[in-house]
């Protein structure tokens, strides 16, 4: 194949592209970097980049020691070019990605993570241990990376398919292709996001939200449900992709690729333009996606979408029609500039191997599962700064060594970088002393409450004042944090449910509040909110929300009443037809297994479909049908199998936006008929496409059938209670001691009572029963004089109380005369 020579960083510059406004500038390059593969500044706005020679195929022992090494990169007279190089600590083999936390600094080096400090001040590390273990070392580049400081004060990460298969603090866990978070003092680990393959990217915007990129097809993803609260055998799904398109954009038809042709495969991280070093129409909406295989940084618009968000292709932010430039990391950094690490290599591709038929030329597989290319380039690499509107970027500033009246008036800062550093150095010094400061700070407008109310949570010191405040602020970022770091005990609920987050007008927020009754003890009080919001129409309209009250409602024992309507799949039994069964298809993945309409085994009728395998293949037969947007749906169908192993099975699934689709439960191994069933949402879709499917994500071997498959529009009953006279004096026992709707409270009568609210002596002579009603149930609809707020801090009462409830409560305040 011909191989391009590699260019001077210069000549480099000069086939690459940038947005009109922004300046590509050089800030490092070799022999000051090789094979950047990770990136991250501390304190003081120094660059630290791990360097790895060893990837992909060179796997050490612990004893043999790496070649690789992380170094810090300084520019010590400010004309924006590095020319101080230090090297931190070496001794590695495929380090993947660092991050600051813990009073040191992180390191994702698998199997191990680990945490490296200088404790005597030399930038040399002096102390290297293992915070915990359990990182796959199957494939070098389906480790974990993508370490980050979350606003919770965890340390975030992604990991791709050789996963992590471990115990930490005690628990024993096994997960891959997503995200997870650690305490950055290795003491608790939790799997939060599924992704569908490959993970190697994660960001998050202003209000701490995550997002993240696979690195085949599936380029931006919103994580709206944890993994952690998600019930067994749920229809839920922790994250779903968001890209309207997977396709990338370059600027030379010069792109060796094996997989996902045209497509981001190899597409890595998802940071967001978190900083007024970008205009203001791309700030905490553009996320930068890299595309090695495409030589481009490819972008993304992050836009919001009922509960959760959109990301429309935004093409190429960078691109090159040099044939080494090879985007792996894209960070926006200390100065507010977007820094891009270039891995510069004219091989990018890890796996497939490459043949004859997909990439020009018949590979050999090597370790670390990577093919073997002689090609791979182990003496360049290049950082560089994208510069928004052909500025020089301000003088870096320094958190090192300042005070902490510093770093509480860093929380205001427009860069989350500064943001989320000062936080974690008042959290990592114990800086109680700044607690009165952010308290303040929680109740003023502004980005910096957000980071000063988890500055509180993270120092011990967020006492109830205050997380009450960010529940009821008219800032979401902050009313959705404060619910985030709520716990589960009846202070918790009280906080909870005084404040209105639980049908906030922002569905993101409200979102967060339904996954927060999945957290909460089983009571009569859950189970009743559950009920009430699951039949709102704007919540069953939502795909999230209605996701996450389906879980909660699992969670709590909540069995829904429905009927079903028609059935809309075709040929549901299967007996019509000529040469195979009308309205349906075959699609064949990988493996070998013949898909046939067989007359002889049939649950119903004459007929069923039928796949069998010997030696092991994912298969299906499929039928693609229009549904209505916005609806539930019902599918389900009966499902034999004979000597049935591997993968998951046989069962039902629904290619959709989902990581997995929407799936069934399989069966396998030697099973009569046996019904597999799935409720799920429509969301925006009028077209699904729903498969029997054999294998799934895998090869099964044996034989499987299929037969009366029904797919049909879930009805739920709309039940009416009776109600008896409405009762003043029961009212009045509600107003006074309800255990979470208690008015008293928040509002005076006869001088008793909070000050939250109006008073309500005479309420029932100033206002209608209407009005009263409309402030019970949709208290943000019309304000109180004198409360001139944007949302009321006051729950629907709708919501939290029983209709009889409701109406005892209403003969009650009409009556105060």
């Amino acid at each position: 194949l011909p191989l391009q020579a590699p260019l001077s960083p210069e000549d480099s510059l000069s086939y690459t592209r940038a947005p009109m406004g922004y300046q590509l500038e050089l800030f490092a390059a070799e022999p000051d970097i090789v094979n950047p593969i990770a990136m991250t500044w501390d304190e003081r706005g120094r660059l630290w980049v791990a360097e790895s020679v060893d990837y992909p195929n060179e796997i050490r022992s612990a004893d043999e020691g790496g070649r690789d090494r992380i170094k810090i990169l300084e520019d010590t007279d400010g004309d924006g070019l590095a020319d101080k190089s230090t090297i931190f600590a070496d001794g590695f083999n495929i380090p993947t990605s660092l991050v600051f936390a813990g009073g040191g600094l992180i390191v994702a080096h698998a199997p191990d993570m680990l945490i490296l400090k200088d404790t005597d001040g030399d930038d040399r590390a002096d102390s290297r241990e293992v915070l915990f273990s359990g990182w796959g070392k199957g494939d070098t580049h389906a480790g974990p990376s993508n370490l980050r400081y979350g606003l919770d004060n965890w340390v975030y990460g992604t990991v791709g398919y050789s996963g992590f298969r471990g115990s930490v603090g005690g628990v024993a866990q096994r997960f891959g292709q997503g995200v997870y978070r650690f305490r950055p003092d290795g003491s608790e680990l939790e799997f939060l996001h599924q992704f569908n393959n490959n993970t190697w990217g994660l960001g998050f915007n202003n209000a701490g939200d995550v997002f993240g990129s696979t690195a085949n097809n599936n380029p931006s993803f919103f994580g709206g449900i944890p993994e952690t609260i998600i019930a067994d055998g749920a229809p839920a799904n922790s994250a779903r992709m968001i890209a309207d398109s997977p396709r990338f954009h370059p600027i030379t038809p010069n792109i060796r690729q094996v997989d996902a042709f045209g497509a981001y495969t190899a597409g890595c991280g998802h940071a967001l333009a978190t900083s007024d070093g970008f205009p203001s129409g791309d700030r905490d909406q553009l996320a930068f996606v890299c595309g090695p295989t495409g030589h481009l940084l490819g972008g993304y618009r992050i836009l919001p979408d009922g509960a959760g968000y959109s990301a429309k292709n935004a093409f190429a932010f960078v691109a090159s029609a040099d044939e080494w430039f090879s985007p792996v990391a894209a960070e926006v950094g200390p100065d507010g500039s977007l820094w891009i690490a270039d891995w510069y290599n004219f091989i990018i591709q890890h796996n497939p191997t490459p043949s004859e038929g997909r990439g020009g030329f018949q590979g050999q597989t090597g370790p670390g599962n990577a093919h073997v290319n002689p090609n791979r380039d182990r003496e360049h690499g290049r950082i560089y700064r994208a510069v928004w509107n052909g500025t020089k970027p301000a003088t870096v500033g320094s958190l090192g060594g300042a005070e902490p009246l510093q770093w509480v008036a860093a929380l205001e800062s427009p860069n989350q970088f500064w943001r989320l550093a000062a936080q974690r150095l008042l959290v990592e010094t114990e800086a109680a002393e700044m607690a009165h400061r952010l308290r303040r700070r929680v109740t003023q407008p502004g980005i910096g409450a957000v980071h000063a109310f988890w500055a509180l949570e993270g120092l011990g010191e967020l006492d109830g004042q205050s997380h009450a405040a960010a529940l009821l602020s008219t800032d979401p970022s902050l009313r959705r944090n404060a619910i985030r770091a709520l716990g589960t005990d009846a202070e918790a609920m009280a906080l909870f449910f005084d404040s209105g987050v639980v049908m906030d007008p922002d569905l993101t927020t409200r979102l967060a509040a339904i996954n927060q009754l999945s957290r909460f003890p089983t009571d009569e009080t859950t189970k009743l909110v559950v009920r009430r919001m699951s039949v709102d129409p704007e919540n069953r309209n939502d795909d999230w929300l209605q996701a996450a009250l389906s879980n909660a409602a699992q969670i709590h024992g909540i069995v829904q009443e429905y009927s079903l309507g028609e059935n809309i799949a075709p040929n549901p039994s299967f007996e019509v037809g000529n040469d195979a069964p009308e309205g349906w298809e075959r699609r064949h993945y990988s493996g070998l297994a013949t898909a046939t309409w067989d007359d002889s085994v049939a649950r119903t009728g004459n007929r069923s479909l039928r796949i069998e395998s010997d030696g092991g293949a994912d298969s299906s037969w499929f039928s693609d049908l229009r549904v209505e947007p916005g609806k539930r749906y019902r599918l389900s169908a009966w499902v034999k199998t004979q000597g049935l192993s591997g993968a998951k099975g046989a069962l039902l699934n629904i290619h959709g936006t989902s990581p997995d689709g929407e799936v069934t439960a399989a069966v396998s191994d030697d099973s009569d008929w046996t019904e597999v069933e799935l409720i799920f949402d429509s969301g925006s879709r009028d077209i699904i496409s729903v498969n029997a499917l054999f294998g799934g994500w895998g090869w099964a071997r044996g034989v499987a059938w299929w037969d009366d498959i029904q797919l049909a529009e879930v009805v739920y009953a709309e039940t009416e209670e009776a109600l008896e006279e409405p009762n003043p004096e029961r009212g009045r026992s509600i107003f006074a001691t309800h255990p979470v709707a208690a008015c008293i409270r928040c509002h005076q009568l006869n001088g008793e009572g909070g000050i939250v609210g109006p008073a309500l002596d005479g309420i029932g002579a100033k206002k209608t029963a209407g009005y009263l009603r409309e402030s019970l149930v949709d208290p943000s609809a019309t304000m109180a004089e004198g409360f001139d707020l944007p949302v009321s801090p006051m729950p629907p009462m709708g919501v939290l109380l029983e209709a009889q409830e409701l109406e005892d409560l209403l003969a009650f305040l009409t009556s105060l005369q």
